[in-house]
């Protein structure tokens, strides 16, 4: 349902940009696409599709945000200054909201990956900064990993997968560096413009190897996931 959405979403935008240039065309309005801000949208319209897609969450709402408030400065409508005053804000606004939305539970088909609930998961973020963390204990669940113009490392090299686990990962012009034990299966999914995730991890390994489902958004950013 939520990539059907993600489609008529898509449709949408598609043809009201069609309507405009045609109305431009036969001098019915004005209509440019390379508006000031217009680069913008290659950060607001990925985060749009990936909450539609995935639901709100601190990688996301930050990058939407983040990305509006760049098209209000670019349109003279909010200082640099301000700009930067009002993130911490914003960030302590969508973290309140991610602690009060609860995402719902679905049924899993047999044979497809389970879905993606981490209401109760842990989330390590990098917002302009470098950070790595080092886990070695035993891991069940998941986590939200989110790097906004800075890097994150995580090591879980040493740790105990007990389960299989999944992650959501969101690098908004940033970079999150996964390091696992080399007999782990990954499987990825995700949104990306101007960005990948590469996944080095080796081929091959058998069914009961444990498993990570990875699900990543990178806008101007990667993820990368190596033993």
């Amino acid at each position: 349902m939520k990539q059907q959405w993600s489609r008529i979403l898509l449709g949408v935008v598609l043809i009201l940009a069609g309507l405009g240039y045609a109305g431009d065309v036969m001098d019915f309005w004005h209509f440019d696409l390379f508006f000031d801000g217009w680069w913008s949208l290659f950060i607001i319209v990925p985060c749009l599709f990936s909450i539609v897609e995935n639901g709100f969450d601190t990688g996301n709402s930050l990058g939407l945000v983040f990305g509006l408030m760049l098209l209000f400065s670019a349109r003279g409508l909010l200082s640099w200054h301000r700009m930067i005053q009002l993130m911490f804000p914003a960030l302590l606004i969508i973290l309140g909201i991610g602690l009060l939305a609860r995402p719902r539970r679905v049924p899993v088909p047999a044979g497809e990956a389970p879905p993606m609930d981490l209401s109760h998961a842990p989330e390590l973020s990098a917002v302009f900064s470098h950070e790595t963390r080092r886990i070695v204990n035993t891991i069940t669940g998941g986590a939200r990993l989110t790097a906004v113009f800075g890097s994150l490392t995580v090591d879980l090299r040493d740790a105990v997968i007990a389960q299989d686990i999944q992650l959501k990962t969101t690098a908004v012009f940033g970079s999150i560096h996964l390091l696992l034990p080399e007999n782990t299966l990954v499987y990825t999914k995700g949104v990306s413009l101007f960005g990948r995730t590469y996944n080095q991890m080796p081929s091959g390994l058998p069914e009961n190897s444990p498993k990570i489902y990875l699900d990543s958004t990178n806008v101007f950013g990667s993820t990368h996931v190596q033993p």
